[in-house]
């Protein structure tokens, strides 16, 4: 609260004796300690009159308002070190450092980095839903597994066809593996030149 002048004061507490017992010791007042400052009493506002207390920071508020986490360091300043070259320690949670077995053990929990999310098993895929999975596309298969596949799927192709996709396919790996997913990627590829070569035609 303002202090108006004519209430303005230091106010002074006296000292207690060291001496327990009081008959004992010379009773007299020490020297008064200020508990309030000449300086902490300032204006109320530039230009007024009215005096008040000077605002008393807490110790943390000097520490918080430099405070800097080590997050907002890395990077903060052009040409520093990339987080690349910072020492990693510990295990990752997804283990994509190693391959994942072919086989899986039931007390194996680890997390390869092939297992889906929580969108994954709210929206399966119409594949999930039958049976199918992510590892299944991209399994390296023969030539004749994947003339049946292509079969039972209801895609005819010809002899001469059959071969100009697997053909194409193959050279898409540099070992001439073949998967399912390059088959696909490949009829998509031939649609897609079909349906422009129709367009320009036209």
């Amino acid at each position: 609260m303002p202090l108006k002048e004519h209430e303005e004061r230091v106010i002074i507490k006296g000292r207690k004796p060291a001496c327990a017992n009081p008959d004992e010791a010379n009773v007299e007042e020490s020297e008064p300690t200020l508990l309030i400052k000449p300086e902490d009493i300032v204006l109320k506002e530039p230009g007024s009159s009215e005096r008040t207390l000077r605002t008393l920071l807490r110790p943390s508020d000097k520490v918080s308002s430099h405070y800097k986490t080590t997050s907002s360091e890395i990077n903060a300043v052009v040409g520093a070190l990339p987080s690349t070259c910072y020492p990693i320690y510990g295990v990752p949670t997804i283990r994509s450092d190693i391959p994942a077995p072919r086989i899986r053990r039931v007390s194996d929990r680890t997390n390869y980095g092939e297992e889906g999310n929580a969108y994954s098993l709210l929206h399966p895929t119409i594949f999930g839903q039958k049976g199918v999975f992510e590892r299944d596309f991209f399994k390296t298969r023969s030539k004749k597994e994947i003339a049946e596949i292509l079969c039972n799927i209801g895609v005819k192709l010809s002899d001469e066809e059959f071969e100009n996709v697997w053909n194409l396919a193959s050279k898409k790996h540099h070992r001439g593996e073949v998967c399912v997913e390059t088959i696909r990627n490949v009829l998509d590829e031939i649609q897609h030149a079909d349906r422009v070569k129709c367009k320009t035609t036209m």
